[in-house]
């Protein structure tokens, strides 16, 4: 093994998911790569929606990008204080089709994510984002579903 992608969005599950993903990074003595995707489609929607004017949608993507730049620094140091090799990548666009092909682009050994959402219909399995990033990675995935064995794993990291 060589890496371990994550793919992660802002807030405290993203974090409980990074945390286990430095941990097996650590144990398996490999490079970690976070990948933060900013929906580009879902921006469009708010457009088409006319929830935003475009000028709204712009200080929103940007926004977006700050935000996520905050969120990968924080799991940077996250990273750094367990001394795991870390990298992080913002992207733009179709979230599940950027994570697969990056993960693909990358070589990724291992994908961890976060829980999967509980689906209460086949539209909702086919268009969930989490289940379309389980469904398309190019590599195998450990999916995160235990938040407190996490958080312990990870303190218990030297």
């Amino acid at each position: 093994m060589k890496n371990i992608v994550v793919p992660l969005a802002s807030g405290p599950a993203s974090i409980i998911t990074a945390k286990y993903a430095i941990y097996l990074a650590k144990l398996l003595q490999v490079k970690l790569i976070a990948i933060y995707v900013i929906d580009e489609n879902a921006i469009q929607e708010l457009l088409r929606s006319r929830v935003f004017v475009e000028i709204e949608a712009k200080e929103y993507e940007i926004d977006m990008e700050q935000q996520s730049r905050l969120f990968m620094q924080r799991v940077k140091v996250l990273a750094e204080n367990k001394k795991v090799e870390f990298e992080h990548l913002i992207l733009k666009g179709e979230v599940h089709s950027e994570i697969a092909n990056k993960a693909k682009e990358l070589g990724a050994d291992l994908l961890v994510m976060g829980d999967l959402k509980e689906v209460l219909s086949w539209k909702e399995a086919l268009y969930s984002e989490g289940e379309r990033i389980f469904r398309e990675s190019p590599c195998p995935v450990v999916i995160v579903k235990n938040p407190q064995e996490a958080e312990r794993l990870y303190k218990e990291l030297v």
